[in-house]
């Protein structure tokens, strides 16, 4: 899909409260592949919107952090690896 990608979303908060705030508002825009680490495919407009909201929450206790990630480089998966990939399942139309 074009002006489409995939990023990891990892974040490092001290505050229960606010570990949920932001955990529960990326569940709106990905999936988690750790406790701390979600991956999101999204559009510029998207992720814009995701920063918005973010920054709306007024982190006081720690910080998130957003790594694009290269289509042409897939990762590798070592081990036994219970989740599903972002490519899986069926697509996502938003």
């Amino acid at each position: 899909m074009k002006g489409v990608s995939d990023y990891a979303i990892v974040y490092d908060i001290s505050s229960n409260s606010e570990r949920r705030k932001v955990r529960k508002l990326l569940r709106g825009f990905g999936f988690p592949v750790q406790k701390s680490v979600f991956e999101c495919r999204m559009n510029k407009r998207i992720k814009r919107e995701l920063i918005r909201r973010l920054q709306q929450l007024n982190l006081g206790t720690g910080f998130v952090k957003i790594y694009r990630l290269e289509y042409s480089s897939r990762g590798e998966v070592i081990g036994v690896n219970r989740r599903k990939d972002i490519d899986a399942g069926p697509a996502f139309i938003i």
